[in-house]
This record gives structure tokens, C-alpha cells and sequence, in this order.
């Protein structure tokens, strides 16, 4: 994203307090990194980084999130919730149900979202959060949420780019057979966060569980749940508890909790 999308993103934002302050550069690490260190300097809610290349782009459990230049999205966006730390985990599922939503009014037809944080296209990876927050004591001080969308990538491109990995990625234009404008692409997604926090400020955590769920593409399904450095096991995904982490029955009846790892539909 070029400094003149950036001029012609603020021209389209109809967000009340989300990309009022707008850090952009053609190339930094990451733009959650710079936005932690904005926020620890006190940087106000609303406050957003973007980069149109990352160095050292950030996925979940510590994996490499692939950011070339010129064609995507790499946007970290600041929150400053009255909540308490452990709610934290909420945000990724409110960014989820406002990506899968912006991405829909492109025109995309098949996206779903796969827990926790990912957007999948027929199948395939198009966008993931992270989401990173600093607590003082048992409440939140602020949250940054990070977000990558392949927007623009050819299938050329993208199995030049991401290597290995090219197999299970995607893009809005691979979808659609046409470039997207980014900028109006990430206005659309600033109103839609923006939307969504909203609701959670004003009527809590139970209507983004209950959205996420309903959109989510496994719910239901038999699963196989990768967890790092434990054996994988098999079950029926249930949904979401109120704290965001997924309930598993498995074979034995079991009702397992779920933080952090890999779910696939088998």
C-alpha cells in the first residue's frame, strides 16, 4: 500500500475513532511490534500501523506470517478496552467476524472462518489475526489486534512468495479473477472492527461468541486437534465457552477444553 492508497484510505474512512491516527511505512519488522511500542508510549485507541512489507510478519504460535510488498494487507490496529485480561482473547474472534464480512463485500462467495483465527477461501488460507495485549494487573491496558490479508497475489505469485506453504494459500484476487483497491478494501474492514467493538463495548462478549459461531466451518464436525509437543486426538467440535476456548467431545464422552492449537475436520 503506497502512501497515496494511504491518502485516499483516510479520504474513504467513515470510522468514528478507529485510523484517526494512521502510522505507514513501505517496509518495517512488524506492525504489531511497532504498535506494541506505540501503545506502551500511550499511544490513544484507534491508533493503526500499516506497512505494505513486513520482514518479520507474526502468526499464531510464534510462525512466520509471509509479507511481500505491493499487494497485501498487513494493518495492526490499537484498543484500549475497560475489560479484564483474560477477555483479551475475544478480539480475535470480533476480527474474524469483521474480516470474513469485508471480505465478503468484494464479492468472494466461499469464506470461512477456521478457528481461532484464520479466513479460508475454498479451502485455503486468504487472511489471519493476531491478536497481542499488555495488562496492568487483572485488566487489560491495551490490546493490539494484527491483520494479514492476501488481497492481490496471483497464484504466481504466491507460490513464489510463500514457498511450501503456497499449496494452502489463497487471495481475494485468485478468488475473483481481479484486483481489489486496497484502500477501500481496508476502509471497509476499519467500519466493520469498528462496528463490531461497538457491539461488544455495548452488550458484552455474548453476541461475538454467538456470531463467530454461527459462522464458523466446523462447528459440529468430527476433528483432529494438533496441540505442540502432546499426542493428537479426535472428536466433535461443540463451539466456543465463554472465555473463547473451543469444547471437544471425544470418542470417550469427554468434554475437552481447547486453547491454543491446530483443529481440522477429518
Amino acid at each position: 500500500m503506497t502512501s497515496t492508497m494511504i491518502r485516499k484510505l483516510n479520504g474513504l474512512l467513515k470510522t468514528q475513532s478507529l485510523g484517526k491516527v494512521i502510522h505507514y511505512q513501505e517496509e518495517m519488522g512488524s506492525t504489531n511490534t511497532e504498535l506494541i511500542e506505540l501503545g506502551e508510549k500511550g499511544a490513544s485507541e484507534g491508533t493503526v500501523v500499516i506497512a505494505d512489507k513486513q520482514t518479520e510478519g507474526k502468526g499464531r504460535l510464534e510462525r512466520t506470517w509471509l509479507s511481500p510488498a505491493g499487494s497485501n494487507l498487513y494493518i495492526s490496529i490499537l484498543f484500549r478496552p475497560e475489560i479484564v485480561a483474560s477477555d483479551s482473547t475475544l478480539f480475535t474472534f470480533l476480527a474474524s467476524i469483521a474480516l470474513k464480512e469485508t471480505i465478503e463485500r468484494t464479492g468472494v462467495l466461499d469464506t470461512k472462518i477456521k478457528w481461532p483465527n484464520d479466513i479460508h477461501i475454498d479451502g485455503k488460507k486468504v487472511a489471519g489475526v493476531l491478536t497481542e495485549m499488555r495488562s496492568k494487573r487483572e485488566m487489560v491496558d491495551f490490546i493490539v489486534l494484527g491483520i494479514g490479508v492476501n488481497i492481490n497475489m496471483s497464484r504466481d505469485s504466491i507460490n513464489r512468495e510463500m514457498g511450501k506453504v503456497a499449496r494452502i494459500a489463497t487471495s481475494i484476487k485468485e478468488n475473483l479473477g481481479k484486483d481489489i483497491d486496497r484502500g477501500k478494501f481496508t476502509a471497509d474492514l476499519l467500519l466493520e472492527l469498528e462496528k463490531w467493538y461497538q457491539i461488544f463495548s455495548n452488550k458484552g462478549k455474548a453476541p461475538i461468541l454467538r456470531e463467530w459461531t454461527e459462522k464458523w466451518e466446523d462447528l459440529n464436525k468430527r476433528v483432529r486437534i494438533s496441540i505442540e509437543g502432546e499426542q493428537e486426538f479426535e472428536g466433535t467440535a461443540l463451539g466456543l465457552d465463554d472465555k473463547g476456548y473451543l469444547l471437544v467431545k471425544t470418542d470417550n464422552g469427554e468434554i475437552t477444553k481447547i486453547i491454543a492449537g491446530d483443529v481440522r475436520a477429518i
